[in-house]
């Protein structure tokens, strides 16, 4: 550990101030714990801390840092303010108030009412509305800062041994809402706090609790590991590993001398957790294993129910749309109809370009008396099948009422005690969506409707639990149609043509060749293909000043997808303040607000495109991983900003949630499945050379509506043709689905 001091300290000026970031000068007055490095009782702190006042006193605990440029200083751990506030302490509570407040704002306060802190303490908004300069936000916002910060300091208080970080207790108090509850929670069980709070891992839930005196080998230590590890692994598409290969984690991030005794006897501690398989070689959550089972049950309920949907004379209506349109549909566009009408569930799957949108077109033409409904991941990817049908395209969640107060059925309006009320319900994308939400989906559709399925295996997977479009093809429980022939409309098209090959494994350049030309009927894949990576950053600069400066530009289907978002020649990171400086760089009278996140920082500016890169269930928001939009406001006293969201529409983002949201102008690849602009600038170089795969740079160039930029490295671009992403994760759902004796089982509750 730093040279760590727990001092009481005085403040004597501050320096910068940004934020919750400060530095500052501090007087010691008295020393609690360590030997502080002073100067002449003087010391200087930085990092985060509550609303410092010139004067007023703190106690402060902190670690020694020796700053390259400025010399020793000390990083705050925790800050909070050494006042008695006490009932009866008139002159300490008014103390207290003059941390928070301007002096101004005090004034006012004590001119307009006879006790400020006891207003303040009991939330008394229309008793503000008194104060001068005082209306009803400005009202709002004086309580929470004075919860926060009394709150804050009785944690602190209670909690002194647990070496909590000021940064810590506004997350639990984020989460627990009160500070009775963050007390409770840390004293009996810090563990559980690693998968109840947003932000704090393991290694940090760990770490408080070895500080309040747990036993390193405890079996609760242990059995908390196992279940965030394997929880870690579930949502990364592993829904169970090998137990040695689990047993190998233990031993690396814990402790060697665990024994697998140790870890056997913390599995069976929190059976009710895992599940291992009947040798006791593979092991996984509970959970996980029973999503699958829910699915199977669901599926199959679907797929033998009743139906009185009935489709007569759909051969001659096929003919009549083909005449009508002049062109034919392919034997697999026609099996793939066929078997859409004459099965309750079905799979429709193949690459770009193999008229899948054209089947739907087809298929609902002919059920034109029957209701429906089409969703999607991606507010983006519900918007293309609106084009597609000429209706309303919804998101998964919206389509399912989320967020709504049944907390019982996961927040959504819609499920199995009250199901969609449609014939049809056709699911977009599919390979992008997880167990869980795949769960939730088809347990509201009603028996006796159709469940007909989406999707391109050709794609990079999705990141979350499960394998659901893979497993569900590969299980042949349920009708599925592989369209493999490119529709002829399509074959005019380079960015189908050439995606298409590189999925293959077939290379569209020469080795060491430098190519630039536009290639398709269409003209619409124009390939940059050189040698040195040092010149990828500038040519997609480039790239995207040439579309943006064209008339009626819009910067929502303009978009930069790259491998990578931190490191290398061209990342996410370094693209979004490029592009920034030229499309929205700040001015006067633009109001913007700072996010540091990941080692990095940036602004946020209204105008900006912005993405979220988090799902925010536990905020009840209608917003999740991937969701794109504008910000149309910035609120830089709150923290906080109003974006309009793709699909979605404006939501209010504040301070909890602020650090979800990135600048949006360059995307990874992966955050872009599900989507598709009409304009793709995709740029990758040797630097991301172990994610270069196929099913990468076909995802990339597929996500290209009407053109499609591909600048690429020459031996990026031979490399990533050459290397096939082959599927390694690990299920449970294809081997139930193809377990015969399923449905003559038992099924789970919900």
């Amino acid at each position: 550990m730093p040279d760590r001091i727990k001092i009481i300290c005085s403040v004597e000026s501050i320096r910068y101030k940004k934020g919750d970031f400060h530095i500052a000068a501090v007087i010691i007055d008295k020393v609690k714990e360590g030997t502080p490095v002073t100067n002449n009782k003087r010391i200087t702190i930085k990092g985060l801390a509550p609303e410092l006042v010139v004067g007023n006193v703190y106690t402060l605990i902190a670690d020694y840092v020796n700053d390259p440029k400025w010399g020793g200083q000390y990083k705050v751990v925790s800050m909070y303010g050494e006042i008695d506030f006490g009932k009866d302490n008139k002159d300490g509570q008014k103390q207290f108030l003059s941390n928070l407040f301007t002096p101004l704002q005090i004034k006012n306060m004590y001119n307009a009412l006879p006790d400020p802190f006891e207003t303040l303490k009991k939330g008394d908004k229309e008793q503000l509305l008194k104060v001068k300069g005082c209306g009803k936000e400005t009202a709002e916002r004086w309580i929470k800062k004075f919860n926060d910060n009394t709150y804050l300091a009785r944690i602190f208080s209670e909690l002194a041994g647990y070496d909590l970080t000021n940064n810590i207790v506004k997350k639990l108090l984020d989460t627990y809402k009160n500070p009775d509850t963050v007390i409770e929670k840390v004293k009996s069980d810090p563990y559980v706090l690693c998968y109840e709070v947003e932000g704090i891992g393991w290694k940090t839930a760990d770490k408080i609790a070895l500080e309040s005196g747990v036993d390193r080998h405890s079996a609760k230590r242990i059995g908390t590991y196992i279940y965030k590890f394997l929880n870690d692994c579930g949502y990364n598409g592993f829904s169970w590993i090998k137990i040695d290969d689990l047993y190998k984690n233990i031993c690396s991030d814990l402790d060697e001398s665990i024994s697998m005794d140790m870890v056997m006897n913390a599995i069976s501690g929190m059976s009710d957790k895992f599940r291992l398989n009947d040798n006791r070689t593979e092991i996984g959550l509970l959970k996980f294993y029973s999503v699958a089972k829910l699915i199977t049950h669901h599926l199959f309920r679907l797929k033998n129910a009743g139906s009185d949907i009935k489709c007569e004379n759909w051969e001659n209506i096929l003919t009549e749309i083909e005449q009508k349109n002049n062109w034919q549909f392919t034997p697999e566009q026609r099996q793939g109809i066929e078997t859409v009408l004459k099965n309750n569930v079905t799979v429709i799957y193949g690459e770009a370009g193999t008229g899948k949108s054209s089947t739907v077109s087809a298929f609902l033409e002919i059920l034109k008396n029957y209701s429906f409904v089409q969703c999607a991941l991606s507010g983006r990817a519900s918007s293309r099948m609106s084009e597609i049908t000429g209706q309303e395209g919804y998101t998964i969640h919206r389509l399912l009422g989320f967020p709504s107060h049944d907390d019982d059925k996961n927040g959504f309006a819609f499920h199995d005690e009250n199901p969609l009320k449609t014939d049809i319900v056709i699911v977009d994308e599919l390979s992008m969506v997880d167990a869980f939400l795949f769960y939730y989906l088809i347990r509201a559709i009603p028996s006796g409707a159709k469940l007909v399925m989406i999707g391109d295996t050709g794609q990079l997977e999705s990141i979350g639990c499960g394998n659901v479009l893979s497993d569900i093809i590969n299980s042949g429980a349920i009708p599925a149609v592989h369209y493999t022939q490119i529709h002829r409309q399509a074959a005019r098209s380079a960015i189908i043509t050439e995606s298409r090959k590189i999925r293959h494994g077939e290379q569209i350049t020469a080795e060491n060749q430098c190519v630039t030309e536009v290639r398709g009927e269409l003209q619409d894949l124009q390939i940059d293909c050189y040698n040195g990576r040092e010149k990828t950053f500038d040519k997609i600069i480039n790239a995207f000043k040439t579309e943006i400066g064209k008339k009626n530009a819009d910067i929502m289907e303009i978009q930069i997808l790259v491998p990578v978002k931190n490191t290398g020649t061209v990342c996410t990171n370094k693209l979004n303040k490029a592009i920034q400086d030229i499309y929205n760089p700040p001015a006067e009278n633009k109001p913007q607000i700072k996010i540091t996140a990941e080692k990095d920082s940036f602004f946020i500016r209204k105008g900006d495109k912005i993405i979220n890169t988090c799902n925010c269930y536990y905020t009840k928001l209608p917003i999740y991983n991937g969701n794109i939009g504008i910000v149309k406001e910035v609120y830089p006293e709150d923290n906080a900003i109003l974006a309009d969201f793709t699909g979605i529409g404006e939501v209010y983002i504040d301070d909890n949630i602020i650090g979800n949201i990135r600048l949006g102008y360059a995307i990874t690849v992966h955050k872009s499945q599900g989507s598709q602009f009409d304009c793709v600038i995709f740029g990758t170089d040797q630097w991301s050379y172990m994610l270069l795969t196929r099913e990468m740079m076909y995802t990339a160039i597929t996500r290209a509506k009407k053109k499609c930029y591909l600048i690429a490295e020459n031996s990026a671009l031979h490399n990533a043709v050459k290397t096939e992403g082959v599927s390694k994760k690990q299920t449970y759902l294809k081997d139930l689905l193809k377990d015969k004796n399923f449905l003559n089982t038992p099924q789970i509750t919900q």
